[in-house]
C-alpha cells in the first residue's frame, strides 16, 4: 500500500482538525519537471476526469446525491476567481487488480488496487469509505481520518500531474453523534474534502492568522482571513458566513491555473529572508502579505485579506550531498542502494530546484492595494503530514513575527512597518528582511580551507584531498 503523505484530514477533537498530508505541495527539480516550478495539472488536461466508487458517501446519502455532492465540492475551486479549471466525471471507477468493475470498494485489498492504478496513471479514482471499514483494515484510526488526497503520476518530462485520488470516510456523515462515532456537519465534511481536492490539485498547506490556535475565537475576520488550507480546520468557514475559499485560496489556485485575464488581476511582492548576519539567506520561515486595515469599515482588512509563502520553498528541502550516503564501502546487497541506508542520499530530494538563488526567496501574489510584509516560524506543530513548506519539521525562528521597514537591519524595531502599494501587474522585489537575534550562520572560527592548506606543508604533513 503506497502513502503519499499528502493529505489525511484527522479530527483531533469536536470542531479541531488535522491535516495530515499557500504554496505547491510539490515542486519540480533537475531530473522531475521544471526546474523550481510547481508540479500541477496542465491546461491542455482540462478537463481534469475522474472515477467515483459506484457506492455512496455513507448509508445516510444515494449514490446520485453522493456524485452530486463531490462535484459541487469540485465547483468550489473551478469557480474560483481569475481561475481555469474544469472537471469531468468519466463514469464508476475502472477494473483493476483485486477491484472487479461496478463493485462498491469495501476491503482494503481493493482500495490497494485502485491506488496502484492511480501510481500507473489508469486512472483517478474516488473511494467513498461509507462506514470506515477501509480505513480499519488498512490499519488506520477511523475516527481520525475524514479523508485523504493527493497527486499520483507526475510526467518527469513535463511535472504536470497526470492522476491523482481522493479518499472519503462517511462514517462522519451517517447520521450517528456517538463518543465512538462523531459526526460533522455536512458543511464541515465538505470543507474537509475541499482541502483535500486542493491537495488533489497540487497546493501545499498555507499558515496565516495561526493565533487562533491559542485564541480558538473564530471570529469573521480572523475565518475569512484563515487559508482552508490551513493545516488546522478549527474554524467552520459556513458558520461564519464566508466564503470557503480564502484570499491566500484564490491567489494560488489561480497562479497555478490561470485565466488570461489574471495578470491584470494580482500584483508581486518578492525579497529574501537573511539570518541576522544580513549576507545567509534563511529556508523554512513563513512570509505574510497583509492589506493595510480601512479604518472606515468594520471589518480589519489585515485579517481577512492576507496571502502567504515560506521562504525558499522552490529550492529543494534535501539538496544531497556525497558525504554521509557513502561513508562506508557497500557490503552486501541488503546495505546497497536503492534498499539500504547506505548511499541513499545521494543526489537528494527529486523535488526542488539546486538553484542556490532560490534560497531564502519569497514571491506572493495579491490582489491591488497597500500591504505590510512580516515573517514567522511556522506552527511547532505543523510537521510531517501537516507541514507547511518544504520541510517537515518546521523552522524555529527568534523574535517574530518581524515586519519589513524601509530601514531593515539586524537590529531594528521588529514591530515597524512600511507599507508597500502594488497595483494590478505591478511588481514589488528586493523586500528582504534581515531577522534580528538569531544565531550566527557561521562561527567565528569558521574557515574556508585556504589556512589549512597554507600551514600543513610547514609543518611537514601530508595533505589528503577530501571529496564533500
Amino acid at each position: 500500500m503506497r502513502r503519499n503523505g499528502c493529505g489525511a484530514i484527522a479530527v483531533l477533537l469536536l470542531l479541531c482538525v488535522e491535516v495530515f498530508a499557500g504554496g505547491p505541495l510539490m515542486v519540480g527539480g533537475p531530473q522531475l519537471g521544471q526546474d523550481g516550478q510547481p508540479l500541477k495539472w496542465a491546461a491542455a488536461a482540462m478537463p481534469i476526469k475522474y472515477r467515483v466508487d459506484p457506492g455512496a458517501i455513507s448509508t445516510k446519502y444515494t449514490v446520485t446525491q453522493s456524485r452530486d455532492r463531490l462535484a459541487a465540492m469540485f465547483t468550489k475551486w473551478s469557480g474560483a476567481a481569475d481561475t481555469q479549471l474544469s472537471f469531468q466525471y468519466l463514469g464508476p471507477l475502472l477494473a483493476t487488480g483485486a477491484y472487479a468493475a461496478n463493485a462498491d470498494v469495501t476491503t482494503a485489498a481493493q482500495f490497494d488496487a485502485l491506488e496502484g492504478s492511480c501510481y500507473a496513471g489508469t486512472q483517478s479514482p474516488v473511494v467513498f469509505d461509507a462506514n470506515g471499514s477501509i480505513l480499519r483494515q488498512l490499519g488506520l484510526d477511523d475516527m481520525s481520518i475524514i479523508g485523504m488526497a493527493g497527486p499520483c503520476a507526475i510526467s518527469a518530462a513535463t511535472g504536470n500531474i497526470l492522476t491523482g485520488e481522493i479518499f472519503m470516510n462517511g462514517l462522519f456523515q451517517d447520521g450517528v453523534s456517538t463518543d465512538t462515532n462523531w459526526e460533522l456537519s455536512v458543511g464541515g465534511f465538505d470543507e474537509a474534502i475541499t482541502h483535500e481536492i486542493g491537495h488533489f490539485l497540487g497546493l501545499d498547506h498555507a499558515q496565516i492568522n495561526v493565533d487562533v490556535l491559542s485564541s480558538f475565537n473564530c471570529v469573521a475576520d480572523t475565518v475569512a482571513g484563515l487559508p482552508l488550507m490551513f493545516p488546522i480546520s478549527i474554524c467552520s468557514r459556513t458558520d461564519a458566513g464566508v466564503p470557503i475559499l480564502s484570499t491566500d485560496d484564490l491567489s494560488w489556485i489561480s497562479a497555478f491555473y490561470p485565466k488570461p485575464t489574471r495578470a491584470q488581476a494580482y500584483g508581486k511582492i518578492s525579497g529574501r529572508i537573511y539570518f541576522s548576519d544580513g549576507l545567509t539567506q534563511l529556508q523554512g520561515a513563513n512570509v505574510i502579505a497583509r492589506r493595510v486595515d480601512e479604518t472606515g469599515t468594520a471589518q480589519n482588512e489585515s485579517r481577512r485579506v492576507a496571502v502567504s509563502v515560506v521562504s525558499g520553498y522552490r529550492f529543494t528541502a534535501n539538496p544531497g550531498q556525497s558525504v554521509t550516503a557513502n561513508y562506508l564501502p557497500c557490503q552486501v546487497a541488503s546495505d546497497c542502494p536503492p534498499n539500504g541506508y547506505l548511499g541513499y542520499n545521494v543526489g537528494g530530494s527529486v523535488l526542488g530546484s539546486r538553484d542556490a538563488g532560490l534560497v531564502g526567496y519569497y514571491e506572493i501574489e495579491v490582489p491591488p492595494g497597500t500591504y505590510t510584509i512580516e515573517v514567522e516560524s511556522v506552527f511547532a506543530g505543523f510537521e510531517s503530514g501537516s507541514s507547511v513548506g518544504p520541510f517537515q519539521v518546521p523552522v524555529r525562528i527568534p523574535g517574530q513575527p518581524e515586519f519589513w521597514n524601509d530601514t531593515e537591519s539586524s537590529f531594528d524595531d521588529v514591530s515597524v512597518k512600511t507599507p508597500i502599494t502594488v497595483g494590478a501587474g505591478e511588481s514589488a522585489a528586493g523586500v528582504d528582511i534581515i531577522l534580528n537575534n538569531t544565531p550566527p550562520r557561521f562561527d567565528e572560527f569558521e574557515d574556508s580551507g585556504g589556512l589549512f592548506w597554507q600551514m600543513a606543508p610547514l609543518a611537514g604533513a601530508e595533505v589528503a584531498e577530501v571529496q564533500a
